[in-house]
């Protein structure tokens, strides 16, 4: 499997959005995405297009565990953060990046692959952050030719 990669330093980021308790086994995330999209237009302050999906993960995390699931937007200041909306400061850090083009529904494969195989393989160390996805407002999860990157948090 051919995913090309870079490392990278992320800067802190402020992001508004909401969150979901969710689990791989009962997926909500399609939830906490439907209730963004519909109410995003609230958010007056965004600086780019860039929508982010993004995990906390509980430490020494086994995949039938539950974890915290973000759909965030950037903003510039969480000064005037729109009713009921959750404000999440990310902190800077060195990240694994991943392009990922194709399907949504490819994703527990890739991210098998990355955590089973490529990641010991290449002996990097997660660390425990957060984990995200970066991908641009009009993303069509069902597009073959829809792009993303992946974001996993490194020592």
């Amino acid at each position: 499997m051919n995913l090309p990669h870079r490392i990278e330093i992320i800067e802190e980021k402020k992001l508004v959005g909401f969150s979901i308790t969710t689990s791989f086994q009962e997926d909500k995330t399609p939830i906490v995405w439907r209730k963004f999209m519909m109410r995003r237009s609230e958010i007056t302050n965004r600086i780019s297009s860039q929508l982010f999906s993004l995990q906390i993960y509980p430490e020494h995390f086994t995949p039938n565990q539950s974890f915290r699931k973000y759909a965030l937007a950037e903003v510039s200041d969480f000064d005037n953060i729109p009713n009921d909306f959750e404000s999440f400061e990310l902190g800077s850090g060195k990240y694994l990046v991943f392009n990922y083009k194709g399907k949504a529904e490819n994703g527990p494969e890739i991210f098998r692959h990355i955590f089973q195989n490529f990641i010991p393989e290449n002996q990097f160390e997660i660390d425990n952050r957060p984990h995200f996805e970066i991908f641009r407002d009009d993303y069509n999860p069902n597009d073959d030719s829809a792009e993303e990157e992946i974001w996993i948090p490194i020592k």
